[in-house]
This record gives C-alpha cells, sequence and structure tokens, in this order.
C-alpha cells in the first residue's frame, strides 16, 4: 500500500494532539484530584471557594482534552481509512461519542464547582446538604466519564487494530495499544458496575497513557512505517 503524503501529514500530527491530550488531561485533572485527597469536604470546600479561579482553570482543560478526543479520532480516520474503511469510520464514531459524552460530563464537574463556592455564603446550605449534593453530581460526572471511556477505549482498539493489520507502527507497540485500550474498556465496564471500586481500577489504567506517549513519540520521530502491504478494504 503506498502511504501518501496526507497520511504522514495526519500521523505526525496525531502524534501533537495525542501528547497535548496528555497534558490538558494531566492540569485538568492534578488540582481538583491533589485538593480532594485526604481532605475533609469542609477543606475541599474552602479550597475550591478560595481558589475559583484556578478551578474553573483545571475544569478548561478537562474540557479540551475531552474535545481533542474528537479532533484526534477524525485525524487518526484520515490516516487508517485506507487499511479499512468501515473499521475507521466505526471507530471514528466511537471516538466521537466519547468526546462528546466526556465534554457533556463536565456540566456535573462545574455545578460541584458552584457548590463549593455556595458553601462560603453563611446560611445558605447547611454543610450536610451540600456534601449530599455534591454526591450527587460526583456520581452524575462519574457515570458519565465510564461510559465516554467505553467507547473512548472500543474505538483505540480498531484504531491499533489497523495499526497492526496496516504495519504503519510495530507489531509489538500495535499489540500494546490494542492491549490497554481493552483493559480501558473493561475497567470502565467495571467502574460502572462497581462505583466504590474506581479508585482501585484506575490502577490498571496506567498502562493506556504510557501507550499513547509512546505511539505518540513514534508517530513525532518516526511516522509512518514504508513497509506496509495491507490491501486497501472498502
Amino acid at each position: 500500500m503506498t502511504i501518501t503524503p496526507e497520511q504522514r501529514t495526519y500521523a505526525r500530527l496525531a502524534g501533537i494532539i495525542i501528547l497535548v491530550h496528555v497534558v490538558l488531561e494531566g492540569l485538568g485533572d492534578s488540582v481538583t484530584i491533589i485538593a480532594r485527597t485526604g481532605q475533609s469536604f469542609a477543606d475541599t470546600a474552602r479550597f475550591a471557594a478560595e481558589h475559583e479561579v484556578l478551578w474553573r482553570f483545571c475544569l478548561l482543560n478537562v474540557g479540551l482534552s475531552w474535545i481533542s478526543i474528537g479532533i484526534m479520532a477524525y485525524v487518526l480516520y484520515v490516516v487508517l481509512a485506507p487499511v479499512n474503511t468501515r473499521l475507521a469510520q466505526l471507530a471514528l464514531v466511537l471516538r466521537l461519542g466519547a468526546s462528546l459524552v466526556g465534554s457533556a460530563s463536565l456540566m456535573f464537574r462545574v455545578a460541584q464547582a458552584r457548590l463549593y463556592t455556595a458553601s462560603a455564603t453563611e446560611g445558605l446550605f447547611t454543610t450536610e446538604q451540600l456534601r449530599t449534593l455534591v454526591s450527587m453530581t460526583q456520581r452524575g460526572s462519574h457515570a458519565g466519564v465510564t461510559t465516554a471511556w467505553m467507547l473512548m477505549g472500543a474505538g483505540y482498539v480498531l484504531f491499533y487494530l489497523l495499526f497492526l493489520r496496516s504495519r504503519y507502527l510495530p507489531r509489538a507497540l500495535a499489540g500494546l495499544g490494542i492491549l490497554t485500550s481493552a483493559m480501558l474498556t473493561a475497567v470502565a465496564v467495571l467502574a460502572f458496575v462497581f462505583p466504590q471500586r474506581t479508585n482501585e481500577l484506575k490502577l490498571f489504567l496506567l498502562p493506556a497513557p504510557l501507550s499513547e506517549i509512546a505511539t505518540a513519540i513514534w508517530l513525532l520521530t518516526r511516522g509512518l512505517q514504508p513497509r506496509a502491504t495491507v490491501e486497501t478494504r472498502a
């Protein structure tokens, strides 16, 4: 199969977008996770109220990271559509679904931030009422994120399968991508059914960003492998 200049350009663009996504996701979650870890509800609410701009900036990065997933899906579709159009289309739809569902789930985290800010207003809500409302928004956000993970993992499995078939990436890297993407989908399903185990299950997600970063570095430094031999399928 002849690799076109457009495919090579989009492959390198995919590498850039993957790295941007990782950075945005890290910036978005770092402050909010650290602020909640080991802190009481009152302490977290006080921190969010006193650092409202920082908190909302982190949420903005989370939203941008979900949007980048949709852009990445289209870029990978352009790269891999010549390998198998139908599978590439299905992967594109799944990843776009993840982008939309993940972005929509952000509304719960914005509502949560507003509740934290409201805690600074004396007499507006009792501490117990605020804790209950925040818990409800957390559950809504959790359901949206885990659903998006299912779609994202399934889409990535197909994209990496096409990378494996085409040999655009080394077999080991493409195989690792399939494995970690399948793990992402499985963890998402388990976290949806057993939300109380989410923190423990997240440990199994650590290999996923590593395979993404490795893929991005390969695409940026080496590009698509020139020995792809799979025939185009309609």
